[in-house]
Formats: structure tokens, sequence, C-alpha cells
């Protein structure tokens, strides 16, 4: 049977490092890495779509606000983990990436939005309007975006109930039902998450740090806590994934761990 999607594929583009113990309380001593997750979506009429770019190699410059940036979270990023390097090993240019949907702003989701000069980018109105106002308090480094993003981005907006998706307001953006576009705040205003009927994959950014750390979230520190855009938005939106979990609905969030992702999509 002809799926729209015909597939769903996960690059890790950098990662960092944090220690459990600083992130939750009353849990065992131990050093987690969090990759930076790609995720290479062929749409069977639209080609290929990214969501989110990974870390840019430039992250790791002796630059003073990237090293303040890296403090908290060291770092690893090699050229070779760019998702451009990536992609040109697969054989698939940047020219033919046509749709380029952004979770957030973060460095570790645009880093190489550049890279990708006719994808139309696509990202939240809510998202896009926090953008405008406060980039450097939302930490956005411009530098890692294109001279004429504006111009580029395409926002969502008018969500909508959808029976494929009954648990949030979702937009069907390419209007045949393969994927809903909808926003879990928290983590950053408007973070855009992606449901894909056929797979009954809910893929959700940042909205945790891994699937297998939800139940930990109420044993999060104060910094982590402080961290977040909003932490009450931040707790709800977990809430929201631990629904669809009991729905059977399959979650893959930007930063859990490779085997993990590589086992849910297969």
């Amino acid at each position: 049977m002809l799926t729209t999607i015909e597939s769903i594929e996960y690059f890790a583009c950098g990662y960092c490092t944090n220690q459990k113990q600083r992130l939750f309380k009353g849990v065992p001593k131990e050093t987690i890495h969090f990759p930076a997750g790609v995720f290479l979506i062929k749409h069977r009429e639209h080609g290929y779509i990214l969501y989110d770019t990974g870390y840019a190699p430039e992250i790791m410059s002796p630059n003073l606000k990237y090293w303040i940036y890296r403090l908290p979270n060291p770092i690893t990023m090699t050229p070779s983990q760019a998702i451009s390097v990536q992609l040109n090993q697969r054989g698939i240019s940047p020219q033919s990436i046509n749709y380029l949907i952004l979770s957030h702003l973060h460095p570790d989701h645009i880093g190489q939005v550049k890279d990708f000069p006719n994808a139309k980018i696509i990202m939240t109105k809510t998202c896009f309007e926090d953008y405008q106002k406060k980039y450097l308090q939302a930490l956005v480094f411009k530098e890692f975006l294109p001279d004429d993003f504006e111009k580029r981005v395409i926002t969502i907006e008018n969500y909508q109930d959808n029976k494929n998706f009954p648990h949030l307001p979702s937009y069907d953006f390419f209007g045949d039902q393969s994927i809903l576009f909808t926003e879990l705040s928290g983590h950053a205003a408007g973070q855009c998450c992606l449901f894909f009927p056929e797979k009954s994959l809910f893929l959700a950014a940042d909205v945790a740090w891994g699937v297998p750390l939800i139940p930990l979230t109420k044993q999060m520190r104060l910094i982590p806590r402080l961290l977040q855009n909003n932490i009450d938005q931040y707790q709800n939106s977990i809430q929201v994934l631990e629904q669809l979990q009991n729905a059977g609905i399959d979650i893959i969030v930007s930063h859990d761990q490779e085997e993990r992702i590589e086992r849910v999509l297969r």
C-alpha cells in the first residue's frame, strides 16, 4: 500500500552533555549526551522536507557568545556531523530540500538554515512573532539565519480540530492529512510539533529532553526550570505527551537517544 510519507530518517548533528543530577532531583549520577536531532521527511508529492537542522560547526569557534552558550552544556560538534554534509554523503544536495520546518529558533535547531537556499521555511506564527519581539532573550543567534529569512518564512496558525488527531488543534499544511502541524509552548514560545497520521508518530522537538525523562519533570531543578520560556506551559505540554502516549501514539523528541529514535522509526 502506497503511503504519502515515503520515509522519515534521523540524523544526529552534534550533541551536548550534562549530568542527570544537575537537571533532576533524586536521581543517580549519570552523564547524558543529548543529540541535536534532525529529521528528513520524504513526501511522495512534495519531495524532501527537513525538520530542524541541528548545530552548525561554527558553534565550536572561540567566540565569547558561543563559549558562554556552551558553558552549562558542553557541546561536541564536528564538520562531518553537519546535516548538509551528512545529506551530501547520501547523495542528497541541499538544493533538493524543498521545505524546512523549524520547531523553534534555538542554536541547536537552526545551525544550518543558511545551507538550504531553495527551501521554504515553515514555523508557527507564535514562534516567529516571539523572535521578532525579543530574539536575544529568546536565545536566537541571528547569524545562523539567512539574510532573507523573514521574507522566506511561512507562518502556521488557524489550527482546527481534526478527526485524525483529536488530541490537539492542528493545521494540515499540505492539505492531504500527511503532516499535521501543532504547537506546544513551554520550552520555547510556539514550538512546532508534527503528527504523522499514517505512522501514528508525533515529533515533539524539545517538549522534553527525552521521552524516558518525562516522568522526572516534577523533579526538575531550579536552574533548568528557569531556562524554560514558561515553566507552567512546559509542564502542561509534558502532560499532553503523556496523554498521547496513553493513546498509543509513538513520540520522539529531538534530544532522545539515537538508539531509541532509530528503534521507534523502524
